[in-house]
């Protein structure tokens, strides 16, 4: 399983690099309940629940992005199988500059992705350097972005009235390269208009949004079908109130139940 992206999303202020009217990201932490959303025929799951914690922080000279998410599956057989997995990034404000540490435990089986990565200023193209889960140097293409740069770009791309937008991303949580991401975006949603505007999660939640159905590859792949694929409801200030991922047999949803803001940090 991969990082959850915010259009951050996934989340995910925002880069003082960036040129004026880039999306202005709010810091963050969310609170999600996760559910199963539907399950296909023959898979090797029937139900799905847990939960997911994530953060969003500005820092004087970055951005922290924690996930921590607990999920209990259920095999056809009546098995049940716990997955944990926790995430921690720092992407500096340019967006150039990428850390990230990711640990999963899947029943007794633990793995854990651990490097650092950069892109540079012309073209985004750049290289990652992974500590484990071996060492080893992926090449990243030109037009690469890590999570937050990406989740502000996207939200760009709606505020601009775009539909399609397909990009390079890494986030490095599965110790490969980087994926292809095509996003497609919906019609924009007024405050008013969604439930999350209502004031029942609080005022952070009362900003226009989108849908966003987001398909990846992995890079340089010729397969017609995606690894997986996520829906988001994703907020102009990167709030994302529900999140769908769906897997080839079976899909979560993650509603979000609390939202806390996070102050802006002190760098004078």
């Amino acid at each position: 399983m991969t990082l959850f992206r915010i259009g951050a999303a996934w989340t995910l202020g925002l880069l003082l690099a960036l040129p004026a009217g880039a999306a202005d990201i709010v810091s963050h932490r969310g609170i999600y309940d996760l559910k199963l959303s539907a399950a296909r025929q023959g898979g090797a799951f029937v139900d799905a629940r847990g939960g997911l914690d994530m953060t969003i922080e500005k820092t004087c000279d970055g951005w922290l992005l924690t996930q921590d998410l607990g999920m209990e599956l259920a095999t056809a057989q009546g098995a049940e199988v716990r997955q944990l997995i926790r995430y921690s990034g720092w992407e500096s404000l340019d967006g150039r500059r990428y850390r990230f540490v990711s640990r999963t435990q899947t029943g007794a089986d633990q793995k854990e992705s651990r490097g650092q990565a950069r892109v540079g200023d012309s073209d985004l193209s750049g290289e990652a350097i992974f500590q484990a889960p071996k060492p080893q140097t992926v090449k990243l293409p030109p037009g690469t972005r890590f999570p937050i740069a990406h989740a502000a770009w996207l939200i760009d791309r709606a505020l601009a009235g775009e539909h399609q937008a397909p990009s390079v991303v890494f986030d490095g949580t599965d110790g490969e390269g980087p994926q292809n991401v095509t996003a497609f975006i919906g019609r924009k949603v007024g405050a008013t208009e969604h439930e999350y505007g209502r004031g029942a999660i609080g005022a952070l939640a009362q900003r226009d949004g989108w849908t966003m159905r987001l398909a990846f590859f992995a890079e340089g792949s010729r397969d017609a079908s995606p690894e997986y694929e996520m829906e988001i409801f994703q907020l102009a200030n990167g709030v994302a109130p529900r999140m769908v991922v769906d897997y080839r047999d079976f899909s979560v949803v993650l509603d979000i139940r609390k939202i806390e803001p996070i102050a802006a940090p002190n760098c004078s």
